[in-house]
């Protein structure tokens, strides 16, 4: 009888392990829809190590996953802005960018749900930076090309903060694996 209740304690371990690595890695996509889906899967991580009194993934493993959200954001922000910035954008076409990309995401998500945050977002880059430019300047050519460079710098910021997200993940994920 004991036998049996080891096998179902290791099965039961097994399947919130399971269960905690897919709601893990599902939250990182909400980062593509601008949803803090990395601190989802740090609150997940933590709690899940809560429940085994912090000896199942460990706090250095936690202080891992912690450093590369933090540098997420600021990798985040600095690509969103600098790289803009340095293919000639002022302050106009930050500003619009950013208030682009939000009303964007806004907009595309009450239209199409998820891809639509997606597209709206990248779309409202374009679009604000263009608007913050050409109020600016008057000039249509130099703020589609700005435009284009909004777009691409959130392109790019999302990619880092979903990388560094998925390597905090999979650090969790590996170091709280059942019986390691």
């Amino acid at each position: 009888m004991d036998t049996l209740g080891n096998v179902a304690a290791s099965a039961g371990q097994w399947i919130g392990y399971v269960v905690w690595t897919l709601l893990s890695l599902v939250s990182l996509f909400g980062i593509l829809i601008s949803l803090p889906g990395g601190w989802v899967a740090l609150a997940l991580a933590v709690l899940y190590d809560l429940f085994y009194g912090f000896s199942s993934i460990g706090i250095p493993s936690l202080a891992v996953f912690l450093g590369l959200m933090i540098a997420a954001e600021a990798l985040e922000a600095v690509l969103g802005t600098v790289y803009v910035a340095k293919k000639g954008a002022t302050g106009w076409g930050m500003a619009g960018a950013f208030v682009g990309g939000i009303a964007g995401a806004v907009v595309g998500s009450s239209a199409v749900p998820i891809a639509g945050t997606i597209l709206g977002s990248f779309a409202g880059a374009f679009g604000g930076a263009v608007a913050g430019e050409y109020y600016r300047d008057q000039q249509l050519e130099p703020s589609v090309r700005i435009g284009v460079h909004a777009t691409i710098g959130r392109l790019l910021s999302i990619t880092a903060k979903f990388a560094l997200a998925l390597a905090g993940v999979v650090v969790v994920i590996v170091a709280g694996t059942p019986g390691r």
